[in-house]
Order: structure tokens, then C-alpha cells, then sequence
């Protein structure tokens, strides 16, 4: 009986030194994330996001900090609207909160969609502004799509300089259309390519010239190639994007400016062939007066993962 007793006395012991920390578990609050994978109907394939359903309460620090530790380009948390909107949403790479991106915009419109039945349009509080967005039931799956705020174009670079910096021929370069710099909400260079070809020979870890670096950049850029079926690459300094909804955006404007595309048709892009995450975006822009107008980028979305994370 004494053994017993002692033995008791040493598990209440142990128990009661548990408490505490369990306590402290316990009062950490834990918030619910969804995994989605933008830009494709297959899951593994697309561009991965990780959506915070409820983020009221975590600070920006903890936002940025929960970026960088689940490592993606981009993490979105949904906030309560402050203005006219559906919701308040905040969009961060590992390094820094982003204003505006394309695949975040959609994976988050179609987590929020889940919550809200019967909708076919949202609009979505971002950093540059309010983003409508529609969502359309198909037989295929849901087809959502964002209004991207009106294309600005900006310098235009020359096509030697390019083709020297990213290891190409100059030929290989569209030369009716000089690459430019194109912007619904986030700055990107695009180059248009006469061929799909020399999409394989386009390698990452190269800069731009440092006299160019305040006008295009340090070196991300998104080619286009002009054949019937579009090909792409988000190509930066050191990695690549497997699909980009707001370059596809600044590209459409560029198609149509350029009459490579014609206004209001839709156009079915591939990116991602080259990370092993295809993609499929698909495009339309407008056309008034003379200038690219009404870019819309939309895509499908699927869920691959739910969790929770503890702060």
C-alpha cells in the first residue's frame, strides 16, 4: 500500500507539473488555413497558396512570420472588410507584404466562395485597391475571375539588351514588339518570344545591367510567345514562378495593345511546364480608344490540404 501510495503521489506530482504548460497550449490561439493549388484543375499542378480564413487578431509581424515559415511565394489571411468589399484581404511573400497578386486574388476568392453559396461575384479588399472578382459553377469545377485594375505602360527596353542578359539571340525576340514594362497593380517586363522553342533555353540566375536596374528591374520578367497556343515563363534572378496571374494580366495588356491578340478574346496561356507545376490562365482584355482596357485573369482552383496554425 505504501508503494502505491508513493507511486500516486509521484504521478500527481508529475500531473500537476504538466498544468502549466498545458495551460499555456491551451490558451495560444490556433488559426484555421486552406491549401489550394490556383490555376489548374488537378491538384499538385498549379500555383500552391495557403489562405487564413479568419486572421482577425494576428498583428503583421505574425502574418510575415507565418509566410516565411510555410515558405510559398505568397500566403493570404481574410480579414472583415473595412470599406465596401467582402473582405479585408492581406497578401505576403516570405519577405514583405505584396500589394497586389494574381494567384493569391483567386485562391483566396475561391476559399471565401465556400462560405458563401449561391454567390457569382465577390470583391476583394487588397493593398491597391478593391478587385471584383466572379465565380461561375461549371461542370468542370468552379471558373473564377478577376478584374484587374487599367494597365499602365511604361519604358520600354531595348531588345539586344534583353536577349544579352537572359542568353538569347536577339532574333529570337519579337522585334515588332519592344519589351515592355506593363503594370495592373504590380510592375513586370514583358518580352515577347517569336517561338515556344526558346522558352527551354531560358535559365534563372542572371541580372540586368546596372544601368537598367532602377527602370526594369534587378531581373524578373515574363516572356510571351505569339503562336495560336500562348506560352509562358515567370522568370526571376534566382527561382521561378509556376503560374503568375498578375504578369498574365500585364501580358494580356500587352497582347491586345499590340494586336497580337484581339480585344475581349479569350486566350488560354501555359506557364509552369518548366517547375513541374502546369498551369493553365486564362486571359481577356478590352480595348478604348486605342488603349488595352478591362484585363480579367481567371482560372480554376482546388483544394489540397486543410490545417491549423498556433501562435
Amino acid at each position: 500500500m505504501e508503494r502505491r501510495t508513493v507511486l500516486a503521489g509521484i504521478a500527481g506530482g508529475i500531473a500537476a507539473a504538466a498544468l502549466p504548460r498545458i495551460a499555456s497550449a491551451q490558451a495560444r490561439k490556433g488559426y484555421d488555413f486552406i491549401q489550394v493549388d490556383v490555376f489548374s484543375r488537378n491538384k499538385l499542378e498549379g500555383n500552391p497558396l495557403p489562405v487564413f480564413t479568419n486572421a482577425a487578431g494576428l498583428t503583421d509581424a505574425q502574418m510575415q512570420n507565418i509566410a516565411r515559415e510555410l515558405n510559398h511565394s505568397e500566403t493570404t489571411f481574410i480579414l472583415p472588410a473595412t470599406g465596401k468589399g467582402d473582405a479585408r484581404v492581406r497578401i505576403f511573400g516570405t519577405n514583405n507584404e505584396l500589394p497586389f497578386a494574381g494567384h493569391p486574388t483567386l485562391g483566396t476568392a475561391f476559399v471565401m466562395s465556400q462560405t458563401r453559396p449561391g454567390r457569382t461575384s465577390l470583391v476583394l479588399e487588397e493593398n491597391v485597391g478593391p478587385i471584383p472578382v466572379t465565380l461561375e459553377k461549371r461542370a468542370d469545377g468552379t471558373f473564377i475571375e478577376m478584374t484587374q485594375n487599367e494597365p499602365v505602360f511604361g519604358a520600354k527596353a531595348d531588345p539586344k539588351m534583353i536577349a544579352d542578359t537572359v542568353g538569347i539571340s536577339v532574333d529570337e525576340i519579337d522585334s515588332r514588339y519592344a519589351p515592355q514594362m506593363v503594370s495592373t497593380g504590380t510592375n513586370f517586363l514583358i518580352v515577347p518570344l517569336k517561338s515556344v522553342a526558346t522558352l527551354a533555353k531560358l535559365k534563372v540566375g542572371f541580372s540586368m545591367p546596372a544601368d537598367q536596374r532602377k527602370t526594369f528591374g534587378t531581373g524578373a520578367y515574363y516572356v510571351v510567345t505569339g503562336e495560336p497556343q500562348v506560352e509562358s515563363r515567370m522568370i526571376g534572378a534566382s527561382n521561378e514562378d509556376p503560374a503568375t496571374g498578375s504578369a498574365v494580366g500585364c501580358a494580356t495588356a500587352f497582347l491586345v495593345q499590340n494586336g497580337i491578340r484581339k480585344p475581349d478574346e479569350q486566350v488560354a496561356i501555359l506557364q509552369g511546364r518548366f517547375v513541374n507545376r502546369p498551369s493553365t490562365l486564362y486571359v481577356r482584355a478590352g480595348m478604348t480608344n486605342g488603349k488595352a482596357t478591362n484585363v480579367r485573369v481567371g482560372g480554376y482552383v482546388v483544394e489540397v490540404a486543410r490545417g491549423t496554425f498556433t501562435v
